[in-house]
């Protein structure tokens, strides 16, 4: 590898660190946030799921921007984003403060990912798998790193100080990209961008995951959530329309007669929804379930970040000898293994047996986001790059936060009943709306531990371990969200073409 690349490659992961570190770490400060604000889980999930969805809505756009104006100028613009909004995370004074934080990051997150992806599949001249692969192992370095700094600094009892130490990291990766990586010429400048696209299928995901998150208070039935899910089905039907009449669609509809491609997008996306639910809930399992701290649950979780991590550079350091389809077979198979291992334990179990669930979810993860990206890159022409990039971790990322939208529903839906049919049994008598507070919360929150300072220490402590069994029983049911995408994907993938994929 020519020094001149080498030095480009290490501004680039350097960047996908600051990506990485804050997705992950974010994670497990959700017990704390929970706690702080007094939020149950349905609300402070929008803390990672909204990142997670201005991400992906932005990322097209991000793509497209860097493909006209040069990545380079657009990653060093998202970084200001991104710098910006992460202290105002560190400055929140509500939840809400927080969530709108965490939107504007999610928005500076897009701007800087897809021209990283384009630049990095592009630094090593006739190998892209390594390229992309080197930069995918900045971003899961980073999402190693970032719990433990989590662990240590929710230790301190201050979750804000991590968004902090975020916006160092950021103003050291500007720094850096602005003096490490060259300059481009902008291409064709005549292009647009598809905001009425962008509005149209942001907008579908967003009713789509409101009605997810409210109908578990508001009923399933209910018309407010009924008018969520028709409106989400309206927006998403007319969006195809609307890229008919586009001058430069979101998705151009030609990208999309490529048959490889479409398999690509589609292996990039059904993975996801494995890999954000364990890295939500599992830390919160070990929490609430094991009694495990935060930087305990930090070291729960590295087999996994590990994994992802090394996978990496060794999935793009074997692509193209072991091609993308069986690579992708290898991984879909592994991750379905690791959700049903999480399924089908016993809640009674320990950590050795949550262990070899993070093993293959960590390398089934790698094998299946590392060998997707390439091939969605290598699918199309070397001027869509960034454009494919963008798409492709857009789908990554909306199909992560419709599944943990839907996970959460399913797990609050399910522990709910597990907590009503336990409480009945055990002859305890609580409101309904007091089993709504309580369901899925932390037992140390200040308003759980105020309805259970009405009971007598006995039947406190009863609850206490009666919402611990439905927390755990609530999130093995919500893995199933993740065994039918996997599912589908692995029946796309046993018919993509690799001869149709150029640069591997």
């Amino acid at each position: 590898m020519a020094g001149k690349s080498t030095i480009a490659l290490a501004g680039l992961m350097l960047g996908a660190f600051a990506i990485g570190t804050d997705f992950t770490g974010v994670l497990l400060l959700v017990p704390q946030i929970e706690s702080d604000f007094s939020a149950d889980i349905t609300t402070t999930q929008w803390v990672l799921n909204i990142y997670a969805l201005t991400f992906a809505m932005f990322m097209v756009s991000g793509g497209r921007l860097g493909d006209l104006r040069g990545h380079r100028r657009m990653m060093l613009l998202g970084f200001v984003v991104f710098i910006g909004a992460s202290f105002g995370c560190y400055l929140a004074p509500s939840i809400t403060w927080l969530i709108i934080a965490r939107a504007l990051q999610g928005v500076g997150a897009a701007l800087i990912w897809p021209c990283l992806i384009a630049k990095g599949s592009l630094a090593i001249s006739g190998d892209r798998a390594l390229g992309l692969g080197l930069v995918l192992a900045g971003v899961t370095t980073g999402n190693v790193i970032g719990p433990l700094i989590s662990g240590v600094v929710v230790s301190f009892e201050d979750w804000r100080i991590f968004f902090l130490i975020n916006t160092v990291i950021g103003l050291i990766s500007l720094i850096s990209a602005a003096l490490l990586l060259d300059r481009e010429h902008p291409h064709d400048v005549d292009e647009s961008i598809d905001y009425g696209g962008i509005v149209l299928f942001s907008g579908s995901v967003l009713c789509l995951m409101l009605a997810l998150d409210q109908g578990t208070s508001w009923g399933w039935a209910a018309p407010p959530t009924l008018a969520l899910f028709g409106a989400s089905a309206f927006l998403l039907l007319l969006f195809p329309f609307w890229e008919t009449k586009a001058r430069d669609p979101l998705v151009p509809l030609g990208m999309l007669r490529r048959r490889e491609f479409v398999i690509a997008l589609c292996a990039n996306g059904f993975c996801v929804p494995a890999i954000f639910i364990a890295f939500l809930y599992l830390p919160q399992y070990m929490t609430k379930t094991l009694y495990w701290t935060t930087l305990q649950a930090s070291y729960g979780m590295t087999p996994l970040m590990v994994l992802l991590a090394i996978g990496s550079v060794l999935c793009g350091a074997l692509y193209k000898d072991f091609g993308p389809r069986r690579m992708l077979l290898a991984g879909y198979l592994l991750l379905l293994l690791g959700c049903l291992v999480i399924i089908f334990m016993d809640v009674s179990w320990r950590y050795e047996i949550v262990l070899p669930a993070l093993f293959l979810l960590g390398l089934g993860g790698t094998l299946s986001v590392t060998s997707s990206g390439t091939a969605a890159v290598s699918a199309v022409d070397e001027a869509q790059s960034g454009l494919a990039g963008g798409l492709s971790f857009m789908l990554h990322l909306t199909s992560g936060a419709i599944g943990v939208a839907a996970a959460t529903a399913v797990m609050y839906v399910t522990s709910a009943a597990r907590l009503a049919k336990e409480l009945t049994a055990a002859g305890i008598n609580l409101s309904a709306a007091d089993q709504r507070v309580i369901n899925g919360s932390d037992p140390q929150t200040p308003e759980v531990e105020k309805i259970l300072s009405t009971l007598g220490s006995e039947q406190s402590s009863q609850v206490a371990t009666i919402l611990t069994d439905a927390f755990a029983h609530g999130l093995k049911t919500s893995f199933w969200v993740a065994v039918v995408p996997l599912a589908i994907g692995l029946i796309l993938i046993a018919t993509l073409d690799e001869s149709k994929l150029h640069g591997q």
